[in-house]
Order: structure tokens, then sequence, then C-alpha cells
């Protein structure tokens, strides 16, 4: 297997959320202009696989050898190799997401996938189980609303008291 053939991209050093470094990719005669030097052509699933070498979240592009003049997409994610139709309608997909480049799609496929997987569990723990309720703002947020609740309380007792009151009064001024 030769290293240069595959774009690394997981578990880079990465400066604004771009890859700190790229290796050189193989040059496909016929490549669709829309694709880049990330294009290998007609490849098997297994050949796909071979080039990634193991290597989390290195990423290639193909032509599928079952349904020539398809795209796929071959992604290294949790240990296997998972492959995505492609599409391109002026933009690059692979579901209702568009995007202008392949480094794009992938980078925010990379982020879906990781979310999906590492960090579900952790989200659902945080909505579920608030670690935070009783400091910071969401206490100082039920104070102030307790606070203009206890206040609007008050407020409604005295106009009430003072309607009273002032019903009194003239009652008491009309028995004169």
């Amino acid at each position: 297997m030769d290293d240069d053939l595959v774009v690394p991209f997981g578990g880079m050093k990465s400066k604004g959320g771009w890859p700190s470094h790229v290796i050189e990719y193989l040059l496909v005669e016929n490549r669709p202009k829309y694709y880049g030097r990330e294009f290998h052509g007609i490849i098997s699933r297994e050949q796909a696989d071979e080039l990634l070498g193991g290597v989390e979240g290195a990423y290639i592009l193909r032509e599928s050898q079952r349904q020539p003049g398809c795209y796929t997409l071959a992604l290294r994610f949790g240990n296997q190799t998972l492959n995505y139709r492609l599409f391109y309608d002026g933009k690059h997909f692979v579901g209702e997401k568009r995007f202008e480049s392949i480094h794009d799609l992938v980078t925010d496929g990379l982020i879906t996938l990781y979310i999906e997987t590492k960090a579900s569990e952790y989200i659902s723990k945080m909505t579920t189980n608030p670690i935070y309720e009783h400091i910071g703002y969401a206490t100082l947020l039920r104070e102030k609303v307790s606070r203009r609740l206890s206040r609007s309380k008050n407020e409604s007792r005295k106009t009430s008291v003072t309607n009273e009151e002032h019903t009194a009064v003239e009652k008491g001024l009309e028995n004169l």
C-alpha cells in the first residue's frame, strides 16, 4: 500500500477547523471536474479500505464498480470504512445538506458521526440530569422570576385592597 494515496483527516492537528497538512493524492485521468485529487477512479470497496489503511478520519472518492457513473465517499470512522453515495448538483452532498467542497462535506460528516457516537450519551445526560441547576445562570434566572412573581402578586393584592377601600369610602360618602 502506498501511503500517499489517501487524504489524512482524523486525529490531525487543526487550525481553524482545517487540517494542518495534506498528503499528496493520486492523479487519475478522466476524473470529474468537480472532484479533486482525492478521486481514485474505479476501485472496489475492498481496495478503498486498503488504501485508507485504518487511518481514522481518512477518506477517498471512488467510482463505483457495481454502478459505473456513480460516485462514493469512502470514509474511515470508528475502526471501519463507511461508504456513502456521493452526489453533485453544483454542490456536494450525501444527504440533504449541501457543501461547496468535499473537504467541508467530510468535516461536517466527521463532526456529525462523532457527536452521534461519542457525545450523544453525554448530551442525553445533560438534558435529563442538569448539573448546573443550582448554580450560575439557572439559579439567577429562577430567583429573578420568583421575585417578579411575588412582586406582581403583592401589587395585585394592593390593587384589590385599594379597590375595596375605595368602595368602602364611596359607600360611607353615600350614607352621609
